[in-house]
C-alpha cells in the first residue's frame, strides 16, 4: 500500500495594503495557467470581455511611440513633428487594427476631425466681418486669406498635427490589445517615464546637456525636462508615480519580484515633482494616487480606504515642507493666487469665442488673433494660448468641434471600468481590470490638467494620452471584429501621416516650400536673418516675404522684414509701413517699440521717437527710474541731440521730467525745461514731497543756485523740503549763524533723558570709565555735565562717545547745540551737517 501523497504547503508571502484575503491565488509570473474568462463585475449574466491574442513585445513598440517623441524634442519643433509622424505611421501600417468603434464614437472622431476643415469656407459666408479684420486690410495692407481663417497655411498645418494625432487615437482605440500588451504598454511607459524623469534631474544639475529640449528662458521662462512647460514635465511625473505605484501592485499581486523595482523607481518622478515645484505635479499626483486607492487598489472597507487617503495627504504635505517650501511657494503664487486674472483671461476668451461661436477662428489663430480683441493684456509677455485646452479649441474650432471632440472622450471614458459593483472571483481578468481603471485614472489626469493648462494640445502629450486612452478601453465595448475595409482605411491614414511626417522633415532640411505652413514660414525667417545677419541681406528679403506671405498676422515677421528694408536702403516710409504692421498685429506688448527705435538711430534717429513713444503709451509704469525705459531712451538720445527735445516732450510725468532734467549738460537748457515746466505747475502742484526735494537737488547742482534760495527764503512750502539745500547756501557763503538756525528749526527734536537725580558728576565719570563703550553711561554724564553748566566738560563727554561704535546718530545734534550756546556757530555747522548726513 503506497502512502498517501502530501502536498508542500505553499510558501508565505508578504500582504499588503489592498490585498483581499478572499481572492484567489492568482497564477505567478511564467506560469502555463490558461487565463480564467469570468464575469469582473457588472452582472452575473453578462458575457465575459473578449481576449484579444497579441504578444507582450508589441505592447513594449507601442509604448515607446509616444516616449520617444517626449524625449526628442516633445514634437514642438519641425524635426520633432516629422519623427513624431514618421512613428506613428509606422506602427499603424505595420500593424493592423482587430476592431471597430461604435458609430457613437466614429461621429465624435469624424466630427472632430472635419469640423476644423469649415474654417476653410470663404470669409464671405461669415455673417459680419469682425472689426479687426476690416481694419487690418483696409488701413494697413495686411494680406489675410480669403478664407475664414485668415491664416490659411497656418490653419493648414494646425489641422495636420490635429489629424496626425485623432488617426493615432483611432488606432490605439480599434487596435484591440492583449492583456499581456496592456500590461507590457504600462510597464513601458513607467519605465520611460522614470528614465525622463531622471534625465530632467540631471539636466537641471547640469551633469548631463539635452542641447534638443526646447528652451527659451526669455518667452518661457526656466525649464525643467523635455517639455518647454515646466508643469507638464511636473504632469508626465505624477502620471508615472500613479504607473509604478499600479505596475508594483500588479507584479506583486501576480509573485514578480519587479514590484521592487517600481516601488523603487516611484522616487524618480516624486524626486522630479519637488525639485521642478511643480504646481500641477503636485496637484495631480494627489489627485492620481487617492483615486486609485479608492477605486482599484483597495476592494473593499470604506474607512480603510479613508484611512489610507488620509496618511497619503499627509505623506504629501510632509514632502511639500521637507522640499524647502519651494513647491508651497509656488502653489501660493502665481495664477494660484491671483485667480482674477486667470478669470479674466477666461472670459476676454469667451467673448473672442462669441465672434464666431460655431465655425471658430481657425485652428493655430488664437495667438495672432486674441491680442486684437482684448483689452486685457500684459505689456511685458503676450498670451499665447488661454491656459485651458477647451477653451482653446473652442476659440479654435469653434462648438462644432469642441461637441464632438466632448463626445469621443465622454465615449472613452464611459468605456472604462468596470469601478464599482459586485466583483465575482477571477483573479487573470481582475488584475487586468485594475490595469485598465490605473490607465483610466492617468488619463483623466492629463483631461483634469487640461482645465487649466493646455498639455493635451502638445504634440508628445496629446500621443501618450491617446495611447492610455486606447489601454482603459474594455474589450467588450468594442464587440465588432474589422473587415478589410477598416484595415485599408487605417493603413491609408497612416500612409498620410507618414506623408505629413516626411513634409515636416523635408522642412527642417531646407525645403520649406514643398509643405507650405506655420513651420516652413519659421524656417524661412530663420534663413533670412541668418542670412542678414552674415551679409547677405539682398538675399534674406524674399525669403521674409514668402514668410509674410505663409503667416501673414505675425507681428514678428513684419518687424523683423522692416529691419532687412532699413539695412537695404529702402524708403523710410517703406520701412515704417511694416514697423506700423507690426505694432497693429500687436497693440500691447511694449518692447516691441522699444526696440524699433533703437533701430531708428542708425538711419533715421528723428523716426525713433514714434517707436518710443508708443512704448510709454503701453507700459507707463516701466518708464521712470534709473534702469527705466526712458532713461534708457535718455541714454541712447546722447549722440543724438536732436532727439533731446521731442524726449522732453514724451515726459508726461513727474518722475520723467526729473530723470530727463537730471541729464541735462547745459544750464540753458535746464533752465529752458524748469520754465516750460513752471508754466504748468506754478507751485509745482500735484509733487509730493520727495520729488519736490529731488527737483531742488537739481536746480541747485544744474540750474541758477540764487534764483533757487531766493524762492526757499520766499516760500515756505518749498522751504519744507529745500531747507537742507538753503542751509548750505548760507554756510557756503560764510553765514553760519542763518545755516544752524534753519538746521536746529528743521532737524527732528531731541528727547533727551533725565539723569538720575542721586548720582553725581564723579560717580558716573567713574561709571564711564569703567564702561568707555556702554553709551549710557556717557549721556548720564553729559547730561549731567550740561545741568550743572559745565558745557566745556559736556563737549569732551560728547566727543569721546561720538568715536565709540554704536553711538546714538543724534550725538552731532547735541554737539552742535552745545556750540551754539557758545556762539561758536562755524564749529556748529560742522556738526549740523554730519546730523543731516545721518539717516
Amino acid at each position: 500500500m503506497k502512502p498517501a501523497l502530501s502536498t508542500a504547503p505553499e510558501p508565505l508571502r508578504p500582504i499588503l495594503v489592498g490585498d483581499d484575503l478572499g481572492e484567489d491565488t492568482p497564477p505567478s509570473e511564467g506560469s502555463l495557467a490558461a487565463p480564467v474568462n469570468v464575469d469582473d463585475g457588472e452582472g452575473e449574466h453578462e458575457k465575459h470581455d473578449p481576449e484579444l491574442p497579441g504578444p507582450a513585445w508589441q505592447g513594449l513598440l507601442f509604448a515607446l511611440v509616444p516616449l520617444l517623441v517626449i524625449l526628442f524634442g516633445a514634437g514642438r519643433e519641425a524635426w520633432s513633428k516629422g519623427l513624431a509622424a514618421v512613428l506613428v505611421a509606422l506602427v499603424m501600417v505595420v500593424f493592423p487594427v482587430q476592431r471597430r468603434l461604435p458609430k457613437i464614437a466614429i461621429f465624435g472622431l469624424v466630427g472632430a476631425l472635419l469640423a476644423p476643415l469649415l474654417a476653410f469656407l470663404p470669409v464671405d459666408w461669415q455673417v459680419g466681418l469682425p472689426e479687426w479684420r476690416t481694419r487690418l486690410i483696409s488701413d494697413w495692407g495686411v494680406p489675410l486669406s480669403s478664407t475664414i481663417s485668415p491664416q490659411a497655411w497656418v490653419t493648414w498645418e494646425a489641422w495636420l498635427l490635429h489629424g496626425t494625432c485623432l488617426a493615432w487615437l483611432a488606432w490605439c482605440l480599434i487596435r484591440g490589445f492583449s492583456s499581456e500588451q496592456r500590461r507590457s504598454m504600462l510597464q513601458t511607459l513607467t519605465f520611460g517615464g522614470m528614465l525622463l524623469c531622471g534625465l530632467a534631474i540631471l539636466e537641471h544639475f547640469k551633469w548631463v546637456e539635452m542641447s534638443w529640449w526646447p528652451r527659451n528662458p526669455m518667452a518661457w521662462g526656466e525649464g525643467f525636462g523635455p517639455f518647454a512647460n515646466r508643469n507638464h514635465t511636473g504632469s508626465i511625473a505624477a502620471i508615472t508615480s500613479l504607473l509604478c505605484a499600479a505596475n508594483a501592485y500588479d507584479a506583486h499581486r501576480r509573485k514578480s519580484r519587479r514590484w521592487m523595482l517600481f516601488l523603487l523607481g516611484a522616487a524618480l518622478p516624486l524626486a522630479c515633482i519637488f525639485i521642478n515645484t511643480s504646481k500641477a505635479g503636485v496637484i495631480l499626483l494627489f489627485f492620481g494616487l487617492t483615486t486609485w486607492f479608492g477605486t482599484s487598489a483597495m476592494r473593499k472597507g470604506f474607512f480603510q480606504k479613508m484611512a489610507v487617503a488620509l496618511s497619503l495627504v499627509m505623506v504629501i504635505a510632509t514632502l511639500l515642507v521637507i522640499s524647502g517650501g519651494g513647491v508651497g511657494s509656488r502653489l501660493q503664487s502665481g495664477e494660484f493666487k491671483q485667480v482674477g486674472a486667470r478669470g479674466m483671461l477666461v472670459a476676454e476668451t469667451l467673448k473672442m469665442v462669441l465672434q464666431s461661436p460655431w465655425l471658430g477662428v481657425g485652428l493655430g489663430n488664437f495667438e495672432a488673433i486674441f491680442p486684437l480683441v482684448t483689452e486685457f493684456h500684459e505689456p511685458r509677455s503676450r498670451f499665447v494660448h488661454p491656459e485651458n485646452d477647451l477653451l482653446w479649441l473652442l476659440a479654435e474650432g469653434g462648438l462644432l468641434t469642441v461637441l464632438a471632440g466632448l463626445v469621443l472622450v465622454v465615449w472613452i471614458l464611459r468605456s472604462s471600468g468596470p469601478w464599482f459593483g459586485k466583483k465575482r472571483k477571477g483573479a487573470q481578468n481582475r488584475l487586468d481590470r485594475k490595469l485598465r481603471n490605473a490607465a483610466a485614472i492617468a488619463f483623466g489626469m492629463g483631461v483634469l490638467h487640461g482645465l487649466v493648462d493646455v498639455p493635451n494640445h502638445g504634440l508628445a502629450f496629446a500621443l501618450l494620452m491617446a495611447l492610455l486612452a486606447g489601454i482603459l478601453v474594455r474589450p467588450r465595448r468594442l464587440r465588432t471584429a474589422d473587415g478589410p475595409a477598416d484595415r485599408l482605411l487605417v493603413r491609408g491614414a497612416g500612409v498620410v501621416v507618414l506623408l505629413v511626417g516626411a513634409g515636416w522633415l523635408a522642412v527642417t532640411l531646407g525645403h520649406a516650400s514643398r509643405f507650405p505652413g506655420s513651420s516652413a514660414a519659421e524656417s524661412l525667417r530663420t534663413r533670412a536673418n541668418w542670412l542678414t545677419m552674415t551679409g547677405s541681406v539682398a538675399g534674406g528679403l524674399p525669403l521674409m516675404n514668402e514668410a509674410v506671405r505663409l503667416n501673414p498676422m505675425s507681428f514678428e515677421f513684419y518687424f523683423e522684414r522692416a529691419r532687412i528694408w532699413g539695412y537695404l536702403g529702402r524708403p523710410k516710409d517703406e520701412v515704417l509701413q511694416d514697423f506700423s504692421r507690426s505694432r497693429a498685429l500687436e497693440p500691447h506688448y511694449a518692447a516691441l517699440c522699444y526696440q524699433e527705435g533703437v533701430f531708428w538711430l542708425d538711419f533715421a534717429p528723428a523716426y525713433a521717437v514714434i517707436g518710443w513713444r508708443e512704448c510709454l503709451q503701453r507700459y507707463p509704469a516701466a518708464a521712470p527710474g534709473i534702469h527705466g525705459t526712458y532713461r534708457q531712451m535718455l541714454n541712447h538720445a546722447e549722440r543724438y541731440p536732436e532727439l533731446r527735445e521731442p524726449l522732453w516732450a514724451m515726459a508726461s510725468s513727474v518722475e520723467l521730467k526729473l530723470d530727463y532734467l537730471g541729464t541735462t549738460r547745459t544750464r540753458e537748457e535746464f533752465d529752458r525745461c524748469l520754465r516750460s515746466m513752471l508754466e504748468l505747475q506754478p507751485q509745482f502742484e500735484g509733487i509730493d514731497g520727495f520729488q519736490r526735494k529731488a527737483l531742488f537737488d537739481l536746480w541747485n547742482r544744474l540750474g541758477d543756485p540764487k534764483t533757487l534760495m531766493t524762492e526757499l527764503e520766499r516760500n515756505k512750502k518749498w522751504r519744507d523740503d529745500g531747507w537742507s539745500l538753503l542751509a548750505d547756501y548760507h554756510a557756503r557763503n560764510s553765514d553760519f549763524e542763518r545755516a544752524c538756525r534753519i538746521a536746529a528749526a528743521y532737524l527732528p527734536a531731541l528727547n533727551r533723558a533725565t539723569p538720575d537725580a542721586a548720582a553725581d558728576i564723579a560717580t558716573l565719570e567713574r561709571a564711564m570709565l569703567f564702561n568707555p563703550n556702554d553709551p549710557r553711561r556717557g549721556i548720564d554724564l553729559f547730561q549731567a555735565q550740561k545741568k550743572s553748566g559745565d558745557i566745556d566738560a559736556a563737549l569732551r563727554t560728547l566727543e569721546k562717545l561720538s568715536s565709540i561704535p554704536k553711538a546714538p546718530a543724534y550725538l552731532h545734534q547735541e554737539i552742535a547745540a552745545l556750540y551754539v550756546e557758545k556762539e561758536d556757530f562755524r564749529r556748529a555747522w560742522e556738526h549740523f551737517r554730519e546730523a543731516m548726513l545721518k539717516p
